[in-house]
């Protein structure tokens, strides 16, 4: 099968999840002995990148292949016309969307932007708030109205969790929309504990990887805990793997930042971990809530630690409490005494982390989303 997938970035060498969604996919694809072709991302391994937005550069990629598959996250598809080009030149083809994010996710920025938990906020900031999101609401309407239009000829969506399946059927009347959240690598225990062989402290750590500018990645919750723990726990040690440093980074003797970790990085620090966190905050200016998969949530398990997470969203569905991780609330004071309870019940610790691996290595996996994916494509090539 020859696959055009487009994604809109260089997504190799990695620098976030989004590109270790297409990474992982396009290897994947190209593991099963599949032809993918990929538009402006020369970087690619092993794929066939097409370059150019002319019509005749658009009709030599789509030409090229038997099945179109577009990643839709908060990015403007107004701001991407290749794609309504590519979609219309498709002819016979199968179109599959990958829907990663509704218009609305900007929002975040307007209500979750620089707010601190626990902080009360003047009239005037929340004045403001307002006036941002307000601004923004005309863009998000036109862009939606554009993917209602360019959906009709969608066969199917991939959506990244329950929430975006319900806004593919719901707002853009997508009527085959599956579910396929993220994944994790398939790392072998020989692996895990080789990595975990290099571990240099014997403190209790916590490990936080995430940025430290988008909002909706829960710093302000990780930073009240770690000023509760100063008191509570002072031998506790965070660690926050970040790719850029700004304002809202906790800062003290019981946290340490790394910043530009590469993937194997990453896998290292989750590794020589006691617990990760991934702490994802509400979001309530959206009729589909929390949205996003936290790629983060995934590595985490892979990797064989405990982990504790927010119980909302595809957290909530991927994580059974006590069994293969641990749920919490938005309060740091729950998030600090669940991190207390694993740091002091080895037994526990160790068996959510075992049942965290699991899930990834029966059914979570990037080889399992490979699957369903082209499973997905076959389906609507028939």
């Amino acid at each position: 099968m020859r696959i055009g997938y487009m994604y809109k970035m260089h997504a190799y060498p990695p620098k976030g999840g989004n590109h270790v969604h297409a990474l992982e996919l396009v290897q994947g694809f190209l593991k099963r002995g599949h032809e993918v072709c990929v538009h402006e991302d020369p970087g690619m391994p092993g794929a066939t990148n097409f370059s150019g937005s002319s019509e005749s550069d658009l009709k030599s990629f789509v030409n090229s292949i038997d099945v179109i598959y577009i990643r839709i996250d908060a990015r403007y598809l107004s701001e991407w016309p290749e794609v309504g080009v590519c979609m219309e030149m498709a002819g016979e083809r199968p179109v599959v969307w990958e829907i990663n994010a509704p218009a609305n996710e900007t929002l975040a920025f307007s209500w979750l932007g620089g707010r601190k938990l626990g902080a009360r906020e003047s009239l005037l900031k929340q004045a403001k708030r307002w006036f941002h999101a307000a601004l923004k609401k005309p863009g998000i309407r036109r862009e939606e109205q554009l993917r209602r239009s360019l959906a009709s000829r969608v066969d199917t969506a991939i959506c990244v969790s329950s929430s975006l399946r319900d806004y593919a059927c719901g707002m853009l009347g997508i009527s085959d929309a599956r579910v396929l959240p993220n994944g994790g690598p398939l790392i072998t225990e020989e692996e895990i504990n080789k990595r975990r062989a290099e571990r240099e402290s014997d403190n209790f750590t916590v490990f936080y990887s995430g940025s430290a500018i988008y909002p909706w990645q829960g710093l302000d919750y990780l930073a009240r805990v770690i000023e509760l723990a100063r008191n509570r726990a002072p031998d506790i040690r965070f660690v926050l793997a970040v790719n850029q440093r700004t304002e809202f980074l906790p800062t003290g003797q019981n946290v340490e930042i790394r910043q530009g970790l590469d993937r194997e990085g990453i896998l290292d620090a989750i590794c020589n971990s006691d617990a990760c966190v991934a702490l994802h905050p509400d979001y309530p200016w959206s009729p589909y809530g929390f949205h996003n998969s936290p790629m983060k949530l995934f590595e985490y398990m892979a990797c064989r630690t405990a982990i504790v997470t927010s119980n909302r969203g595809q957290m909530r569905e991927v994580i059974n409490h006590g069994i293969n991780g641990m749920l919490v609330s938005d309060e740091p004071e729950d998030i600090l005494d669940k991190l207390l309870e694993l740091k002091e019940n080895s037994t526990l610790r160790e068996s959510v982390a075992f049942g965290a691996w699991k899930t990834i290595n029966h059914g979570c996996s990037w080889e399992d989303n490979v699957k369903f994916t082209l499973d997905t494509f076959r389906k609507n090539s028939q």
